[in-house]
């Protein structure tokens, strides 16, 4: 073990500024880690994508888990502890606490935007430090998901579960293009994160459903003002936390919206994990969802039989058909 720690240390220096093709290169020479092998994953994100491809890889999580989670999760996993994560300004996880847990290397999923590659860099040395390897895979689209479930499959000697998993997404995809290339208006889309719904950023999950996006996005969470946003005037509002949900319906000036007047928002669930707040494994199903939604006239997929297929293959949990009605329609259940 020690040695494929300084392997992976020496691969992370030569290769800072990893790419997709190029880890993939360095994997198909022989890069793997033991059965039993225990990773932390630096961010939210990653954590519960190295969760859905084997839960068992997992030092700990990032934050607690919130009630509407651990309903999903085997109570063993519930009680893996706090490691902490990175989230910039300084809020780092505790060497101690790290090294106690005897962690054999650390992922993050990243971006190639200049603020992100910074803090890459900080988690580097900081790793670095306690001779942890630290592995960072760029992916910020779909398809990079694919590439990162074959890696993961090659480093844990789990092709199988990679090829499962793949399996499901391109399905996913293809659900989504047969409704998408059918549409020719696409329909203008918000989507209202923060406490009164004015922070926002592009998601793939949103873009890949045939939508157009009204704000353009320069930075990852952008706030803009409600100016701005009576400009652009959406045809769809989607919104991914409840308390937006409830500032929207109860601010007068919202009602002069389009969208608003014409009832057109989509309130989504968080559960099992964030549908549209955070990158999550859910967007796998959130685009035939959203594609559904949007341009139902197109659409002729199950959504019911795709989410209970959705989360048997990424949780392991047989979801009822009653909780999923719960969840497709939420806005409906939600008081």
């Amino acid at each position: 073990m020690a040695y494929i720690k300084l392997f992976l240390a020496a691969l992370f220096i030569m290769f800072f500024s990893f790419q997709v093709y190029a880890f993939e290169y360095d994997i198909s020479a022989g890069i793997k880690l033991d059965k039993g092998a225990k990773v932390m994953g630096a961010t939210v994100p990653t954590t519960f994508m190295l969760y859905s491809f084997d839960a068992d890889i997992i030092a700990g999580w990032n934050t607690p888990l919130y009630e509407h989670e651990k309903k999903y999760i085997p109570e063993k996993y519930q009680k893996l502890d706090v490691l902490g994560g990175w989230y910039g300004n300084g809020n780092y996880p505790h060497k101690e606490v790290l090294l106690s847990k005897k962690i054999d290397a650390a992922f993050v999923i990243t971006s190639d935007s200049y603020k992100v590659k910074k803090e890459i860099g900080k988690m580097k040395n900081y790793m670095a430090s306690i001779n942890i390897p630290f592995i960072s895979i760029q992916g910020t689209a779909i398809d990079d998901d694919i590439k990162i479930y074959n890696m993961l499959g090659k480093i844990f000697n789990n092709e199988k579960r990679s090829e499962e998993i793949n399996k499901y997404i391109i399905k996913s995809i293809n659900n989504t293009k047969n409704i998408t290339d059918k549409v020719k208006n696409k329909k203008k889309v918000y989507l209202a994160l923060g406490e009164n719904g004015l922070k926002t950023r592009c998601v793939d999950s949103i873009l890949s459903a045939g939508a157009e996006y009204v704000h353009k996005c320069k930075m990852f969470d952008e706030t803009i003002s409600f100016e701005q946003l009576m400009i652009y005037n959406p045809d769809v509002i989607i919104i991914g936390k409840k308390a937006a949900y409830k500032a929207i319906k109860n601010d007068k000036k919202w009602a002069n919206l389009k969208a608003v007047k014409n009832n057109n928002i989509l309130f989504v669930p968080e559960e099992p994990f964030s549908w549209v707040e955070k990158k999550t494994v859910m967007e796998y199903f959130v685009i035939q969802y959203l594609a559904s939604k949007l341009y139902p006239e197109y659409s002729s997929i199950d959504l019911h039989k795709e989410l209970i297929e959705h989360i048997k293959i990424f949780f392991h949990y047989d979801l009822s058909y009653e909780l999923a009605d719960k969840l497709i329609n939420y806005e409906k259940y939600y008081k």
